[in-house]
């Protein structure tokens, strides 16, 4: 199992933010970083070794994925674009949906799921995130929860009183959470599951 943490590369450069209207936001996006920005392509790059762990797929590799399918120019990765292209490359199946089910019967089927996660709660924090994040889901459990990569995970990122209770962590990063507690977090109700099966 390949786990990759954003928070490990805070100089390898990821160009975002360049289709905004905001040249404040522009200029900052020129130099935002993998440690910043990089939460998707490290979901993405988690999501594609669960069902092809024999392909080589750097975090340059997904950084210039993202480029040449211009899922970089808003915030963070777009994966209504970066979702789509890494199939494509890797001859996945894919779908976005809104579903809990979908994506209960995708990861039940042996395929992997990249996740928009953000806060439930107007002005609190999320399980996962302060603002919006991608996190991986890689399995299920035999007790129906959810065994999840959380591309920023640190050893007591889920030991605060708002967390601890709602997840256990196994195998030192591997988080596990019910599907419902999942579900509450996801950041767009209109799909927040981006769907990744072997052809």
């Amino acid at each position: 199992m390949r786990y990759e943490n954003q928070r490990e590369h805070p100089h390898m450069l990821y160009v975002t933010r360049q289709a905004l209207e905001d040249e404040k936001q522009r200029e900052y996006g020129k130099t935002t970083t993998m440690r910043s920005s990089g939460c998707g392509l490290c979901a993405g790059i988690m999501a594609l070794d669960r069902l092809l762990p024999h392909y080589e797929f750097s975090l340059e590799d997904a950084i210039q994925l993202s480029y040449d399918a211009k899922a970089n120019l808003k915030v963070g990765t777009d994966y209504t674009c970066f979702g789509p292209a890494l199939a494509e490359k890797f001859n996945l199946r894919y779908k976005m949906s809104d579903k809990l089910e979908d994506l209960r019967n995708c990861v039940r089927a042996g395929g992997a799921a990249v996740v928009l996660v953000g806060c439930p709660e107007e002005g609190k924090p999320g399980l996962f995130t302060k603002s919006s994040h991608f996190i991986t889901v890689i399995n299920e459990e035999p007790d129906g929860r959810l065994a999840i990569l959380d591309p920023s995970f640190t050893p007591t990122k889920y030991e605060t009183e708002d967390r601890k209770d709602k997840v256990e962590i196994k195998h030192g990063v591997v988080i596990l959470c019910k599907p419902e507690i999942l579900h509450a977090e996801t950041k767009d109700k209109t799909g927040s599951y981006y769907l990744f099966w072997r052809a």
